[in-house]
């Protein structure tokens, strides 16, 4: 399964994670792009599958320039010639491509298509500037938070009112602690400027939910220090018996997971 529907948003993780990253997005009469870190024929193929055609796409969207968000930016952006939108610095890292670029401004909304408001906000990771994202349509909102080294109030303030949020749950800290990755890269995962953990996301969840928020899609699940179960479990620990939808972005092949 790779197509989800929350709350009247249509969702497809194309890819989630440290070997490429893009979500398809359609809310209201638009189809979105989030993130170029993923193949074209890829792209194009997941989208076929769930009945989709990557020519309906209206706008790409870029969260930061690192590898794994814009590998394919130039074959996806010069094979749709979607406008693409993105703060200065990321922009550095996508110089060749066809499409126009669109700088946008953090803490800014933007009018980006008739009825579509977009607002990009800062989230602390090591890239020059690292940019979560709000898409509203009428009466729907989505929240868009991967790459997040440490939640805080004004992201929280930024997300409220949202329903979905996709959110990263990159990993579990014991897994971290004593997989394969180097001490070094360790601490960077785990520093202010890395990744939340599933703890850290799971209490993210539990202050979103006391402002409303029912529906969440965990995302950028470490492949080597996490899996979608414990992320899942972290959230259904601290939530306990309050209801909500939840999903895990699967690993590459895989079912989207439901707790």
């Amino acid at each position: 399964m790779y197509y989800l529907d929350m709350n009247k948003i249509s969702i497809i993780p194309i890819g989630s994670g440290s070997t490429g990253n893009c979500f398809f997005i359609e809310i209201g009469k638009y189809s979105l792009l989030i993130d170029m870190g993923i193949g074209y024929r890829k792209v194009k193929e997941a989208l076929e599958f769930s009945g989709k055609d990557i020519c309906q796409i209206n706008a790409i969207f870029l969260t930061h320039g690192h590898y794994d968000h814009v590998k394919a930016a130039s074959p996806i952006s010069n094979n749709t010639f979607c406008k693409v939108y993105a703060d200065q610095s990321s922009m550095y890292s996508i110089c060749k491509i066809k499409s126009e670029r669109i700088i946008l401004n953090i803490d800014e909304t933007v009018e980006v298509l008739p009825g579509l408001k977009v607002r990009m906000f800062s989230l602390p990771h090591d890239f020059v500037r690292t940019c979560g994202y709000t898409f509203e349509y009428e009466d729907r909102k989505l929240g868009f938070v991967t790459d997040c080294g440490k939640m805080n109030k004004n992201i929280i303030e930024e997300l409220k009112g949202c329903d979905p949020i996709i959110i990263e749950s990159n990993h579990d800290v014991e897994m971290l602690k004593n997989g394969p990755y180097p001490k070094e890269l360790q601490k960077r995962i785990m520093s202010k400027y890395g990744h939340l953990s599933n703890e850290e996301c799971a209490d993210t969840i539990y202050e979103l939910y006391k402002h409303g928020t029912r529906n969440f899609l965990l995302a950028h699940i470490s492949l080597k220090n996490n899996t979608p179960d414990l992320a899942l479990k972290a959230v259904k620990d601290r939530m306990k018996d309050k209801e909500i939808s939840l999903y895990a972005c699967p690993f590459e092949g895989k079912d989207l997971l439901k707790y």
